[in-house]
């Protein structure tokens, strides 16, 4: 079996995963069968990139029962991709979740990306190819991190957001769309003594509002594809299908479907190159 691997350095996280596929020679993929996800694995990225990268794709090959195993391809996506310096081909993280949700979901026209600094809308055609993609502002107010930075001021694990956000009875609306604003007007909310259940909801609702302007630019439609760190929260889930009014699919590991869609790409390359160079060598034959 021939290894590829995703890498996708996001950040907050790095995130890697290592596919398998069928090969007659152990270098090149067999011409069709699907892959198979082998191992994955996410840690903290740091400031040291491509330290993180080769630790992530370790973890994914241990995780995969194969640790030390030789990955035939790596294809790097992410904030960080540049900074892969093992990498066979680097690409985009709107190319990247978009191919790997596609795959999870072979039916999916639209997607949201919702990670630790960036919140992406993405549309695509029915042939799974990106149709328009639309990016946040850079502000934490519209992204993972201002989840994150709140939670640590009302003293909340961040994994019991979600899931407390889920007892409100009447969410508080933040209204600020720059973060600074924003934690003022958290603090307020405390001062007044709103419960801690409904201002997380009014953050999650909040982070929708703003996800469903981007998701508007692009064409939103009925369903949607939801990944990245904050689609494991069901606080969020829930503001998305309350105030945007559609049906929200979140795949199992959402946060890996970028570095999925990575590696997947990679194969598609491989293929072509293999495909590509058997007909040259077929033609150096005929003449």
């Amino acid at each position: 079996m021939l290894r590829i691997a995703g890498i996708d350095v996001g950040t907050g996280f790095t995130k890697a995963v290592v596919i398998g596929v069928a090969s007659a020679d152990g270098q090149t993929p067999a011409a069709e069968g699907a892959p198979q996800i082998l191992g994955r694995a996410s840690l903290r990225t740091g400031v040291e990139m491509e330290k993180a990268a080769q630790a992530a794709l370790a973890a994914a090959l241990e995780a995969a029962g194969e640790p030390g195993a030789e990955v035939r391809y790596v294809a790097a996506t992410g904030f960080g991709r540049h900074a892969v310096s093992f990498r066979d081909i680097q690409i985009t993280e709107i190319t990247s979740s978009a191919r790997g949700a596609r795959f999870l979901f072979p039916d999916a026209t639209c997607l949201l990306d919702i990670g630790s600094q960036t919140t992406r809308a993405v549309t695509m055609t029915e042939t799974g190819r990106v149709n328009q993609f639309k990016s946040n502002d850079k502000c934490a107010a519209g992204s993972g991190s201002f989840i994150a930075r709140a939670v640590k001021y009302l003293e909340i694990p961040l994994e019991q957001a979600g899931e407390k956000a889920l007892d409100a009875d009447k969410p508080q609306a933040i209204s600020s769309i720059c973060a600074v604003l924003a934690e003022s007007e958290i603090i307020n909310h405390v001062s007044a003594g709103v419960s801690l259940e409904n201002i997380l909801a009014g953050i999650y609702e909040s982070l929708a509002d703003r996800a469903g302007m981007l998701l508007k630019r692009t064409g939103m439609g009925k369903d949607l594809i939801f990944i990245g760190g904050v689609a494991r929260q069901r606080g969020m889930l829930r503001a998305l299908e309350n105030r945007l009014k559609v049906t929200v699919h979140v795949p199992e590991n959402a946060d890996y479907v970028c570095a999925l869609g990575a590696a997947l790409l990679g194969l598609q390359r491989m293929r072509i190159t293999a495909k590509r160079e058997a007909a040259g060598s077929a033609a150096t034959v005929g003449v």
